[in-house]
């Protein structure tokens, strides 16, 4: 994992070379002084006295390096990737999943908590604070735990830290996450997965971060996310790309859980299709990536609901390419494991056409992935802290 830094947050010239120096350090090794003096182009003197600075307050390591040829091995530095740590929850079905991570994002400890799904906003926030308590309880001695990112699913306003809406526990409704952690961590941020899971796969994937990105989730709920040359399209933090809410008058008689008439998900998300599907085949999941490896060899084209829904999907997919004008576009979910949905979907989606001339974008079937909503919801959390620690440990006068 990269750590990255903004230079301005930082009060002076000894402060913005110790966040330098940390990134650095972050990336692949070996270090020597002389190197990061080199790569950061700063003086001897400046780098002894941020890594000694750095050493004494245990955010950096030195030790002896391997001997090359003879004489004495050269010192090495290394950042301590265990003096700074986050805990993330990540929501899976109607399970809650801690995980312990240190500043280089390697996941210390993991706890899984299910929660029923009558659970109103008390039960939702005790659960969340018992289970962000037990990280904290599990960090390694010497460790500082710097804050909390929950990634939600759903409905949510980032800025606010609040979640509105999530069709998994319908009693859920309008949670003050930030209020609800605050006795429990220093600091708590909230995401939805599909802006971390997309934010991570353009850090990742170098592909990714030229021209405009869309990822749809087409799974229990129906929602995009959507970055420009891998940057999100919004940065306030309001709700955004709730598509699976867009209403169709083929729908008007079905109730959603937002409290509307035909939303996009009451004929295509997985939890209005899925008692359908349970009538053909009693054992499917309601857990999304089992659920994926369960439908990927059925007859889901010979169910006149599915073919609707993909009807349904392909138009409004269309539909927001005419708005965005993404040149990728991910599809993740359960349904797209299904190689002869994804034929028929692909299909009707370039039916629909664009305008005119323009060609449509390229459509990606991938599998959703646990460690993309990870990566995504710790590293804005892990460059705050580490931004924090160096502010607040600073240089005496």
């Amino acid at each position: 994992m990269f750590l990255t830094i903004d230079e301005t947050a930082y009060d002076d010239a000894h402060q913005r070379d110790c966040a330098r120096v940390a990134a650095l350090l972050s990336g692949p090794g070996p270090h020597s002084r002389a190197s990061v003096a080199d790569q950061l182009k700063m003086t001897s003197t400046a780098t002894s006295h941020v890594v000694s600075y750095l050493t004494e307050r245990g955010l950096v390591v030195e030790r002896l390096g391997t001997r090359i040829g003879r004489g004495r091995p050269p010192f090495e530095i290394a950042l301590n990737f265990q003096r700074l740590g986050v805990s993330v929850i990540h929501i899976s079905s109607r399970t809650l999943i801690g995980f312990l991570l240190d500043l280089g994002g390697t996941v210390l400890e993991h706890k899984a908590v299910e929660i029923s799904a009558d659970s109103d906003n008390a039960g939702m926030a005790e659960a969340m604070c018992q289970l962000v308590q037990w990280l904290i309880d599990k960090c390694p001695v010497g460790m500082i735990h710097m804050g909390t990112s929950v990634a939600v699913p759903g409905v949510v306003d980032v800025k606010a830290r609040t979640w509105l809406i999530t069709s998994r526990w319908p009693k859920v409704r309008n949670l003050d996450i930030g209020s609800a952690l605050a006795s429990v961590t220093p600091v708590a941020t909230v995401c939805r997965h599909l802006d971390a899971e997309l934010d991570a796969r353009t850090t990742l994937e170098a592909d990714y971060r030229s021209g405009n990105m869309l990822l749809l989730h087409w799974g229990w709920g129906i929602g995009l996310s959507y970055s420009i040359a891998g940057q999100p399209l919004l940065q306030n933090g309001g709700p955004f790309g709730e598509i699976g809410h867009w209403r169709f008058n083929a729908l008007n008689d079905r109730g959603c859980d937002c409290g509307n008439h035909g939303c996009l998900e009451t004929g295509a998300a997985l939890w209005a299709l899925l008692p359908l599907l349970r009538t053909y085949w009693t054992d499917l999941s309601d857990e999304e990536e089992q659920l994926a490896e369960q439908l990927a060899s059925l007859p889901l084209l010979d169910i006149p609901e599915v073919t609707e829904a993909i009807k349904l999907m392909a138009r409004s997919l269309a539909n927001v390419c005419r708005l965005l004008f993404p040149s990728r576009v991910i599809v993740t979910g359960p349904f797209v494991a299904n190689a002869d949905l994804w034929e028929s979907f692909t299909n009707a989606f370039k039916t629909e056409g664009l305008i005119g001339s323009l060609e449509l974008p390229a459509l990606i079937a991938d599998k959703f992935s646990q460690d993309y909503v990870i990566h995504g919801a710790c590293l804005p959390l892990l460059n705050a802290g580490l931004e924090t620690f160096i502010r607040q440990n600073k240089r005496a006068a």
